[in-house]
């Protein structure tokens, strides 16, 4: 069992998975198991464990031995746990497959650094590093941008005024936040926020991400003429919901994640620290819900997450001015060192819809 209280599982030595603790005040009566419980067992028995290691867990935590028994056999025979077996087999040879270009790519040095590049045209950008999902750090996006001149809270400030936007706030007190960004949003005036930002050193409480739509807002409407699009990469005929601001101060943080599409992310003002997992790393960064990561790539435990180390991240420091192709699928930790401003496009000349399948929280 973990410090959190937490079991883990490890399967062949390889996989480590964690569930949820679950308490003797669960139990219902002696000679009961809840489903909560046998949820668990059935979790355990498709990841490999014996009956008898099972039996023992649960015993150890007050559950009745004949119950917990009785319940083991039944479960360990039951159709569905022999399918969920092979299913969990099937991703086991997947992950098998990653770890095996793990091991070949840990024989070189190559792949350290994220390339650097200008005046990459559109045919190599899309052969080198779209089709090939790959990322790049392009230097001549914002080259003609105003924005990258102008662009500060004041600027923003005088801008906007006090029209009501949207922002997260309350990030702070809960360690999900992005998973129930939900339960987070809240409308001020803009310069009531800009405000707030300004008096904030560092913080990761109150955000402007991309989920809030700002550049949406007819308010908004005057910050278009201060960027462009660069044609080389983006369609500017589609712009409707594919642009999106990004405005906090420093110590903000997007957890590790993947996006769901191609995003071309532009530092407008401040800095920002990109740590970047290959999609070939998948199966080392607990990937329990949606398209979020577990591990806390800025400080993992790796107690809690062994595989993590094995995964090669990349870190990008962004500057004003520079843009940052991040592929699809690629998982990805943002922090802002400083009071920022940033961009994210999605909306690409060539296609960017894809199909994903994600794991849910069981309930």
């Amino acid at each position: 069992m973990s410090e959190s209280g937490q079991r883990t599982c490890d399967v062949g030595g390889n996989r480590r998975h964690t569930f949820a603790p679950i308490e003797v005040a669960d139990v219902q009566t002696a000679d009961a198991i809840p489903y909560a419980w046998q949820r668990w067992a059935v979790a355990q028995l498709v990841l490999g464990r014996s009956v008898q290691d099972v039996i023992a867990d649960m015993t150890s935590h007050g559950l009745s031995a004949e119950a917990s028994y009785a319940a083991c056999l039944d479960l360990s025979s039951h159709p569905a746990v022999e399918v969920a077996r092979w299913s969990a087999e099937r991703l086991a040879k997947l992950e098998s497959v990653l770890s095996m270009r793990q091991q070949l790519r840990d024989m070189t040095g190559v792949g350290s650094e994220v390339e650097r590049r200008s005046g990459v045209s559109g045919r190599e950008f899309m052969e080198d590093y779209y089709s090939a999902n790959l990322p790049v750090v392009l230097t001549d996006v914002c080259d003609e941008w105003s924005a990258v001149n102008i662009w500060s809270p004041s600027y923003l400030a005088r801008s906007i005024g006090s029209e009501p936007v949207e922002v997260m706030t309350g990030r702070d007190s809960d360690e999900h936040f992005e998973v129930n960004s939900g339960r987070h949003q809240s409308t001020m005036p803009f310069d009531q926020y800009i405000a707030h930002v300004m008096d904030t050193a560092w913080s990761n409480d109150e955000y402007l991400v991309a989920n809030n739509h700002f550049l949406e807002q007819p308010a908004a409407a005057c910050l278009w003429s201060d960027f462009a699009i660069d044609e080389r990469y983006l369609d500017p005929s589609r712009t409707s919901g594919t642009v999106f601001l990004w405005f906090g101060p420093g110590g903000t943080v997007t957890p590790l994640h993947h996006d769901v599409s191609n995003v071309l992310f532009v530092q407008v003002y401040g800095r920002k620290l990109v740590r970047l997992v290959s999609p070939l790393e998948s199966h080392c960064v607990y990937n329990d819900v949606g398209v979020f990561s577990q591990v806390d790539a800025a400080q993992p435990d790796l107690a809690a997450h062994p595989l993590f180390a094995r995964t090669r991240p990349f870190n990008v420091l962004l500057e004003p001015g520079q843009a940052l192709f991040i592929p699809v699928g690629w998982w990805h930790h943002v922090t802002a060192l400083d009071t920022s401003i940033s961009l994210s496009f999605t909306n690409f000349r060539w296609p960017n819809a894809f199909e994903w399948r994600h794991p849910h929280i069981m309930r």
